[in-house]
């Protein structure tokens, strides 16, 4: 008998872990990848976006609870552009949370030429984390994009944007930093395969040394028509993080696509 409960206690745990697991960026993300929800800069105007919510609770000799919500909301008119950003998850299980993070991102572009070459940007955002110890952290910045290639098989775009940072960890530690804001995004379609990679480095502009990078990277082959093979790699170094979690997370992740 009690190795039956040690047997299935272990199963439990494992299936937890998955599910943890599953839940990818949202357990790991600091650096929120705005750049993988837009749109291309001829979208249709108007408001268009998607809203998902999601439930579910099982009882067994535990209780596990799960809910989330995530929605990319965007309105574009001639040179104006606006992007909402969504992203709440959060795992109850045995009575403690294995996920409970979220954030939300608000971005306005102003088109500075009629080819939309280069653009204004100010965005604020808010998030936590409770895996990464955020119990608050707020960013505003403005600053310049340029999108120096924007064809439907080869784009290059590359930002800057200054911004202030408010943090408050769950150890009582509260940091208020100035930090440089750089991406880059590059896409290539090569026919047989698409390409894509999106990276921020995040520096404190007084202390260069403290910095944040983040890369996010998919390589996605067609093996038919309706059939596709892709591999994405995920990873997120900060220089400076408290002692209890490590400064260097990644994810390797492979599947397969169909299309109908």
């Amino acid at each position: 008998m009690a190795y039956q409960i040690e047997l299935y206690l272990a199963i439990r745990n494992f299936g937890i872990l998955l599910l943890f697991l599953l839940l990818g960026d949202g357990v790991f993300a600091q650096i929120v990848n705005v750049e993988s929800k837009r749109q291309g800069v001829n979208s249709q105007e108007g408001w268009h976006g998607n809203i998902n919510f999601n439930l579910s609770f099982q009882r067994n000799v535990d209780d596990i609870l799960t809910y989330g919500n995530e929605s990319t909301i965007q309105w574009q008119k001639e040179r104006n552009r606006l992007l909402l950003l969504t992203d709440l998850s959060r795992v109850q299980a045995a009575g403690a949370d294995f996920v409970n993070q979220g954030f939300w991102h608000g971005r306005y572009n102003y088109h500075l030429d009629e080819k939309k070459h280069f653009s204004l940007e100010a965005f604020q955002q808010m998030q936590f984390n409770s895996i990464q110890l955020i119990q608050f952290r707020s960013l505003t910045g403005t600053g310049f994009s340029w999108n120096a290639v924007a064809r439907d098989s080869l784009k290059f775009r590359i930002g800057t944007i200054p911004m202030y940072e408010y943090e408050e960890l769950i150890n009582g530690t509260i940091e208020r930093n100035f930090r440089q804001s750089t991406y880059l995004l590059f896409f290539i379609d090569l026919n047989f395969a698409e390409f894509q990679t999106i990276n921020y480095y995040q520096p404190i502009i007084n202390n260069l040394g403290d910095y944040r990078f983040s890369s996010s990277s998919t390589l996605e082959f067609a093996i038919r028509k309706w059939l596709t093979y892709n591999v994405s790699f995920d990873l997120l170094y900060d220089s400076n993080v408290p002692q209890e979690i490590p400064g260097l997370v990644f994810e390797l992740r492979n599947g397969l696509g169909v299309e109908f």
